[in-house]
C-alpha cells in the first residue's frame, strides 16, 4: 500500500499547486473575468506551431503523427487496482503513450495505422498495434466503408486514443464495460448519412468482426472485493471472438455558438464465459463556443453518457481456459488414451452438472463539465459511477476528478495537466490520487 506520507514534499507541492490553480481559475470565472490566466508571454507561439509539424507530409498523401504522454504522482491506494485502463497511471511514473502513426489521404481512399508503447505497474514496456485500416469515402448516399483493425465507434470516447482524452485516465464505465475502454475489431464497418433535415449531421455506423488477439498489460485491477470467493469470474464478461457494434450520431447546431450532439450505441458479442455480453449506451453533449466556428475564445462543454450491460455468465473456468485444457489433453495421449478419455468425459459431465448459469445486469454513467478560458487554459470536473455485480466481484464504485490543463499553443503541441481523483467504494473505502501529466503532439488531424 503506497501512501502520500512516504512522499510528503512531493504530495504537498502537488496538492498545493492543484488547489491554488483551481481557486485562481474558479474565482476569476465567477467574477466574470475571461482573460485569466494570462497567455504566457515567454513562449513564441509561431515557433511552437512550426514544431507541431501539422502540415508535414510524404508525397502529399501520407501524413505522419507522433504523440508522447507520461503521468507522475501518487495515491493512497494501490494504483494498479484503481486503474480502469492499461494506459491509466499504474505507478509513480507511467509512460502512458508512445504513439507513432500515419494517415493516408489519396482521394476516395483513406487509411490510418498506429501502434502504442506503454509501461505497466511493474515498469515493463509493451508495444502493440492499436489500429490499421483502409477507408473508402465519398461513395453514393454518403456511404463510407472501413476495413482492417480499428476502434469501434461506441459512445463519445471508445474510438479516441488516450492522447485525445480530456482527463488523465479512462472513464470508469468505459473501462469496465468496453474491454478497458478500447473495444476494437478486426473486420469491416459501413457508415451512412441518415437524411434528417433538422440535423446538421446524422450518421449511422455498423461494424462486424472479431477481436484482436493481443492482450494488454493491465491485470483487471478495477475489480475489487473477494475475487477468490466470487462464483463468477469478472473478466468473463469481456468481449471476445465475434463482435457487432452500432452507433448513431446526431448533431444539431442551434446557432453558430451552440451545438447539441446525441449518440445511441450498442454492442453485442461473445464473452469469455462462452455466452453473450450486450452493452447499450446513450450519450448527450452540449457545446458552447464564444467564437462559434472560429478558433479561440471561451468554451463550455457538458458531456453525459449512460451505459447498461447484460452479461450471460457461467461459474467455473472461463471458455478460453477450457479450450487450452482440452488442447493439452489432446496432445498428451498415451497407451491409456481410451481409458483417460472415458475418465475425462465422466469428469466433464460431473463438472457441467456443478456449474451455475446466470445473467447479470450493470449500469454505469459519467458526466463531465469543462470550461475553456482561452486557447491555453481549461479546467473541468468529471463524475463517474458503476453499479457493480457482487457475484462477479465487481464493486459499486464512484470517482470524482477535477482537473486543470495548460496548452502551449492552439495546436496543442505541448500540454500539461494536473488532476485529483477521489475514488470511493464500499469494498476499499476512499482513496485519493494526484497526477501530473505532460504530453507532446506532432502532426495534423488523424483519419478516423
Amino acid at each position: 500500500m503506497r501512501s502520500f506520507h512516504s512522499r510528503p514534499f512531493v504530495s504537498a507541492v502537488a496538492i498545493a499547486a492543484f488547489g491554488t490553480a483551481t481557486l485562481l481559475l474558479s474565482g476569476n470565472l465567477f467574477a466574470g473575468e475571461t482573460s485569466v490566466p494570462a497567455e504566457p508571454p515567454a513562449l513564441d507561439e509561431s515557433f511552437i506551431d512550426a514544431l507541431s509539424f501539422s502540415d508535414a507530409n510524404i508525397g502529399g498523401f501520407l501524413f505522419p503523427h507522433f504523440h508522447g504522454f507520461g503521468a507522475f504522482g501518487g495515491t493512497t491506494g494501490e494504483q494498479e487496482s484503481l486503474a480502469s485502463n492499461h494506459h491509466d497511471p499504474q505507478s509513480d511514473a507511467t509512460l502512458q503513450a508512445l504513439h507513432p502513426g500515419m494517415s493516408l489521404r489519396a482521394g476516395m481512399l483513406q487509411g490510418f495505422a498506429t501502434a502504442n508503447g506503454y509501461t505497466d505497474a511493474h515498469g515493463h514496456f509493451d508495444f502493440v498495434l492499436e489500429e490499421g485500416f483502409l477507408k473508402l469515402v465519398d461513395l453514393p448516399l454518403g456511404i463510407q466503408l472501413r476495413g482492417g483493425q480499428f476502434y469501434n465507434r461506441f459512445g463519445f470516447q471508445n474510438s479516441v486514443h488516450n492522447h485525445g482524452w480530456m482527463f488523465v485516465d479512462q472513464n470508469l464505465v468505459n473501462g469496465r464495460f468496453l474491454n478497458e475502454g478500447e473495444m476494437a475489431t478486426i473486420g469491416g464497418e459501413v457508415s451512412i448519412d441518415v437524411p434528417l433535415s433538422m440535423m446538421q449531421a446524422s450518421v449511422l455506423s455498423v461494424a462486424v468482426g472479431g477481436l484482436p488477439s493481443h492482450g494488454h498489460g493491465h491485470d483487471h485491477g478495477h475489480e475489487h472485493g473477494d475475487h477468490e470467493e466470487a462464483e463468477f469470474e469478472a473478466e468473463g464478461a469481456n468481449f471476445t471472438d465475434t463482435l457487432v457494434t452500432a452507433a448513431w450520431v446526431n448533431q444539431y447546431d442551434i446557432n453558430d455558438m451552440n451545438r447539441v450532439t446525441g449518440i445511441f450505441s450498442g454492442a453485442w458479442g461473445d464473452n469469455e464465459f462462452g455466452r453473450e455480453t450486450q452493452v447499450y449506451g446513450l450519450g448527450l453533449e452540449y457545446l458552447w463556443r464564444e467564437n462559434g466556428y472560429g478558433p479561440g475564445g471561451q468554451s463550455l462543454r457538458w458531456r453525459n453518457e449512460l451505459m447498461y450491460r447484460h452479461v450471460g455468465a457461467v461459474s467455473g473456468h472461463l471458455h478460453g481456459a477450457e479450450e487450452e485444457h482440452d488442447d493439452h489433453h489432446e496432445h498428451g495421449h498415451d497407451e491409456h488414451e481410451d481409458h483417460e478419455e472415458d475418465h475425462d468425459h465422466e469428469e466433464h459431465e460431473d463438472h457441467d452438472e456443478e456449474r451455475q448459469f446466470a445473467s447479470f445486469e450493470e449500469f454505469g454513467l459519467y458526466s463531465t463539465l469543462i470550461y475553456g478560458f482561452n486557447e491555453h487554459w481549461e479546467t473541468g470536473v468529471r463524475a463517474g459511477w458503476v453499479s457493480g455485480i457482487s457475484d462477479m466481484g465487481l464493486d459499486d464504485r464512484f470517482r470524482l476528478s477535477p482537473m486543470i490543463t495548460w496548452y502551449a499553443n492552439p495546436a496543442r503541441t505541448l500540454q500539461a495537466r494536473l488532476q485529483y481523483n477521489w475514488d470511493h467504494s464500499d469494498d476499499f473505502g476512499s482513496e485519493h490520487s494526484v497526477w501530473f501529466q505532460v504530453g507532446l503532439n506532432f502532426g495534423g488531424a488523424e483519419v478516423r
